[in-house]
């Protein structure tokens, strides 16, 4: 076979192997009282929600949360709180004004964000898990999963704050910063973006490094603190790391395991 035509064969292969995962897990799943697999319990709730009909899910704000995960939420928002709460008054006494009094709006924020329900911060969906079948985890690793309705919202974790702003159809990180006062976010070289799917990533918004991007419903975007302590490092990693265990809306179902 030459090269040309193993390039031409290899999507379709892909695909009828896909189907035929996707028929033994329903096979799997029809010889068993409860599903077995995470794809399983998807299958499941999916044809459910065709008898019942449902609206179908949307994947991007779908997701699972993962039993040791579960586990570890109420510490590691316990554990980000007393960062916060240590590093601003370490700035108020070295003459700083503003972060301090950002600091404590943020760590008020988290301490009315109740740790759990939460998700794991890797996509666990369907159409990802039946695209990497080896990473599919037996429910008795997962605590719970479900879907969101997609919000009409995105965050901003500014320095004056935490605010939610309405979203719109080609809202972008360049355009939302455009729209905050201009005290938000003043002196800020990058912020961190969280999407609905949990996926991290770092943006210049200065003038000299800034970067765009497109916001989705839910996203959330976190001002970095300038990372003159390790404190400071901690923060903007962990922080950006907690949100994005944040589920992905406000109307959401929960499939209890």
């Amino acid at each position: 076979m030459t090269r040309s035509m193993q390039i031409l064969l290899k999507p379709f292969l892909c695909t009828v192997l896909l189907g035929a995962s996707l028929t033994s897990a329903t096979f799997a799943m029809a010889q068993s009282e409860a599903p077995v697999t995470l794809v399983d319990a998807w299958l499941s709730w999916q044809q459910e929600r065709q008898t019942t009909e449902q609206q179908p899910f949307d994947w991007a704000y779908s997701f699972a949360l993962r039993q040791d995960d579960a586990a570890e939420m109420a510490d590691q928002r316990a554990r980000l709180i007393a960062e916060i709460d240590g590093l601003g008054p370490v700035l108020a006494a070295g003459g700083q004004r503003q972060l301090p009094d950002t600091l404590a709006r943020w760590a008020q924020q988290l301490r009315d964000m109740p740790a759990k329900p939460a998700r794991s911060a890797e996509p666990l969906g369907l159409l990802t898990l039946a695209g990497a079948l080896r990473r599919n985890p037996p429910m008795a690793d997962i605590a719970t999963f479900g879907t969101c309705r997609p919000p009409e919202w995105v965050e901003a974790w500014t320095l004056a704050g935490v605010k939610r702003i309405a979203w719109r159809p080609g809202l972008t990180v360049s355009s939302l910063l455009d729209q905050l006062p201009a005290a938000d976010t003043r002196s800020l070289d990058t912020i961190s973006l969280v999407s609905p799917r949990g996926e991290t990533r770092i943006l210049g918004v200065a003038a000299w490094n800034r970067q765009n991007a497109a916001l989705a419903p839910g996203a959330r975007i976190v001002a970095q603190l300038p990372e003159h302590s390790l404190e400071a490092r901690l923060i903007n990693r962990e922080l950006a790391a907690f949100l994005a265990t944040r589920l992905p809306g406000d109307d959401c179902t929960l499939w209890p395991n």
